[in-house]
C-alpha cells in the first residue's frame, strides 16, 4: 500500500512542493482566521515525505551546497525539522499579552480628599452632583476598576444583592405595579442573577486580546485589539422592569472595567428608594453610586447629570426622552447606548397555527400590564384566518384573565397619567371591542383588551404601552409587509407562520431589532442573543457578552 502510493506521488507530484503547500496553507488560514488551533492541521501537509521513507532530502536539493551537506538526512527529519520551523515562526506571529493583574497600577491615595465618594451613604443634592460626577471620574482614573479580581468581587457582590433581597423586590415591585410575584422573579431577579454569573463565568475571556492578521505592509509585526473601559458609565433606568433595566447595564458596565452612576427612575417610587438604600450596603461606593432617588420626579436630576461629563451613557426609555439624552451627550461628544421602543407588528399568515397565535399574543400584550417596550402592540392578520384569529383571542381572554380587577395575578397601570392617556386610547379607537375594554380608574385596572381596528385609528399611530391589543387585517403577506415598512422600525416583530417561506419573506423585507416567530418575548430572555433597537427603536446592543462588547472600547495595538 505504502509502496504504491509512493509510486504515484514519485511519479506526478514533488514530495516536498506538495509539504510546504499543505503546510503553508494551513499555517496562513491559522493566521487570518485568528484560530491557533489550526496550526495543528499543518501537518497533513507533511504525509507525503512521511509515506516516502526512502525518499532523501538530496533528490529535492540534488547538485546544491544545501544538498550535499545533507545528502544524508532522511525526509522524514527533514519534515519534521521544517514543521517545527514554520510552527515556531507562525507562533511568533500570533502571540498576544496575557493581562494580569500585577500590571495594573491602583493609585488609593486620591480617595483621602474626597469629599462624597467613599463616605457615609446619604443623598446627593443637585449641587452636589457636579462633584459626584467629578470624584468618580478620579475614582476611574485611580485604577481601581481595572483589576479582574475587582470586577468579579462587585458582580459577586451585585448577586448576592439580588439574592438576599429577593423578598424585598417583589414587594416593591408590587407596590408600584401589583405585577405577579412570578413575572418579578423571572424578570427582575432570575435574569439578572443568570447575567452575572454568564459574566463571572466568560469575563476572563471576554477580557483577553484578540488576534490580528498579518499585513504585508507591517510584517513581520504581531497585532492584536484589546477590550478598554470608558471610564464613567451613567445608567439612566426607566421604571417598568427597574431592577434588570437600570442593573443589566450596570453589570455590563462594571465587568467592562468602568465606574458606574446609576439613576433610578422616580415613577417607580419604592423600587427606586430600594435601590438607594440598600444596593450601596453592597457596593462598593467608589464603584458604583446610586443618585436622584430622593426627588420628586426625574427631569432635574437626569439634566444636572447630563450637564456633567461621563464617557458612556446607557438609557432605557421613550424616543421622545431618548432625543433629549442625547442632546444633552452630544455637549461632551458621549457615545450612548438607548433602549427606545415603538410600535411593535405582529403578522398571523393564514398558514398558521390560530389558536397558537391567540394564546400568545394575548399573554404577551398583558404580561406586566402590557408596560414592556418588546409587547407586541396591533397584529396584521391575514384576512382569511382573521375572524377566528379575533374568536380565539376573545377566547384566551376570559380563560387567562378573567377580566377580574380584583386578580392579584393581574398588574395595574404603573399612573394616573399613564391611566388616562389609556383610557383616552379606549374611548376614541374608532373600532369593535372584541374583548375586554373595561375599567376602574380609582385601581388603574384595564381588563386585556381586543380590538378591531382600522389602520388610521388612534390605537395604530403610537405605543400603548398598556394591556390593549389592537387587530387589523392583512389582505397578504406582501401587504403587512409594506404596512411595517410604512412605519418606523421596531423594537421587536412578531411572525405566526408554518410556512417558512413566507417566515423567510418577512424577516428579509423588514427591519426590526429583533424577531421571533411562532411565540412573542422570548428572544430577549436568551443571555446569547444581542438586545438593541435600530433606528427609532434605539442603538447598541447589550445581553451576555453583548453588554461587554458594548460597553467598552477596542484599543489597536501593533508591535514589531
Amino acid at each position: 500500500m505504502v509502496s504504491s502510493v509512493s509510486h504515484v506521488l514519485r511519479g506526478q507530484f514533488d514530495p516536498w512542493t506538495l509539504s510546504l503547500a499543505g503546510s503553508f496553507t494551513f499555517v496562513w488560514l491559522s493566521l487570518y482566521s485568528r484560530r491557533p488551533s489550526f496550526l495543528a492541521f499543518a501537518t497533513l501537509g507533511f504525509v507525503p515525505l512521511l509515506l516516502i521513507p526512502d525518499y532523501s532530502v538530496t533528490e529535492c536539493l540534488e547538485g546544491t551546497v544545501v544538498g550535499n551537506v545533507l545528502s544524508q538526512v532522511p525526509a522524514t527529519y527533514g519534515a519534521a525539522a521544517l514543521f517545527l520551523l514554520v510552527t515556531g515562526a507562525s507562533c511568533l506571529l500570533m502571540r498576544k499579552p496575557k493581562r494580569k493583574d500585577d500590571d495594573y497600577i491602583v493609585d488609593e491615595s486620591c480617595f483621602a480628599d474626597f469629599k462624597l465618594v467613599g463616605k457615609v451613604n446619604r443623598e446627593y443634592t443637585l449641587d452636589e452632583i457636579p462633584t459626584l460626577v467629578q470624584e468618580m471620574q478620579r475614582s476611574y482614573a485611580s485604577g481601581i476598576t481595572r483589576p479582574v479580581s475587582k470586577r468579579k468581587e462587585q458582580l459577586r457582590q451585585l448577586r448576592k444583592f439580588f439574592v438576599e433581597n429577593e423578598e424585598r423586590i417583589i414587594a416593591a415591585v408590587h407596590e408600584d405595579l401589583k405585577r405577579p410575584r412570578f413575572e418579578t422573579i423571572y424578570y427582575d431577579v432570575a435574569l439578572p442573577i443568570a447575567e452575572i454569573d454568564d459574566a463571572l463565568h466568560k469575563l476572563d475571556q471576554w477580557m483577553e486580546p484578540e488576534p490580528v492578521g498579518p499585513h504585508i505592509l507591517s510584517f513581520p509585526s504581531t497585532q492584536w485589539t484589546q477590550p478598554e473601559p470608558y471610564g464613567v458609565a451613567l445608567v439612566i433606568g426607566t421604571w417598568n422592569f427597574p431592577f434588570q433595566l437600570e442593573l443589566v447595564p450596570a453589570l455590563g458596565a462594571i465587568a467592562a472595567g468602568n465606574t458606574v452612576i446609576i439613576k433610578p427612575c422616580n415613577t417607580s417610587k419604592a423600587c427606586a428608594r430600594l435601590l438607594a438604600d440598600v444596593l450601596p450596603k453592597y457596593m462598593d461606593p467608589r464603584v458604583v453610586q446610586v443618585v436622584g432617588a430622593n426627588f420628586k420626579g426625574d427631569r432635574e436630576c437626569t439634566a444636572k447629570l447630563l450637564e456633567e461629563k461621563t464617557d458612556i451613557i446607557f438609557f432605557t426609555g421613550s424616543p421622545t426622552v431618548g432625543r433629549v439624552i442625547m442632546q444633552g451627550a452630544a455637549q461632551h461628544l458621549t457615545p450612548c447606548v438607548l433602549e427606545l421602543g415603538g410600535k411593535n407588528p405582529v403578522y398571523v399568515d393564514k398558514s398558521a397555527d390560530i389558536d397558537l397565535a391567540a394564546k400568545r399574543c394575548v399573554w404577551a400584550r398583558n404580561f406586566n400590564c402590557g408596560q414592556q417596550c418588546i409587547a407586541p402592540d396591533f397584529v396584521l392578520c391575514h384576512k382569511d384566518v382573521i375572524e377566528q384569529f379575533k374568536e380565539r383571542c376573545r377566547h384566551y381572554c376570559q380563560v387567562m384573565y378573567e377580566n377580574n380587577e380584583d386578580d392579584p395575578n393581574i398588574g395595574r397601570v404603573v399612573g394616573d397619567k399613564q391611566m388616562d392617556r389609556l383610557v383616552g386610547l379606549l374611548n376614541s379607537h374608532g373600532g369593535q371591542v372584541v374583548a375586554g375594554g373595561q375599567f376602574d380608574r380609582k385601581k388603574r385596572y384595564i381588563a386585556a383588551t381586543v380590538i378591531h381596528v382600522s389602520r388610521t385609528s388612534t390605537l395604530m399611530q403610537d405605543e400603548t404601552f398598556g394591556p390593549i391589543l389592537a387587530v387589523t387585517e392583512a389582505e397578504s403577506v406582501e401587504d403587512a409587509i409594506a404596512e411595517i415598512n410604512s412605519r418606523p422600525k421596531p423594537l421587536a416583530l412578531y411572525i405566526f407562520a408554518q410556512d417558512e417561506a413566507v417566515q423567510r419573506r418577512v424577516v428579509e423585507n423588514t427591519s426590526s431589532g429583533g424577531v421571533t416567530v411562532n411565540s412573542c418575548l422570548f428572544h430577549v430572555g436568551h443571555p446569547g442573543l444581542p438586545f438593541g433597537g435600530i433606528g427609532n427603536s434605539g442603538m447598541g446592543a447589550y445581553h451576555g457578552e453583548n453588554s461587554h462588547e458594548t460597553i467598552v472600547c477596542l484599543c489597536l495595538l501593533l508591535r514589531f
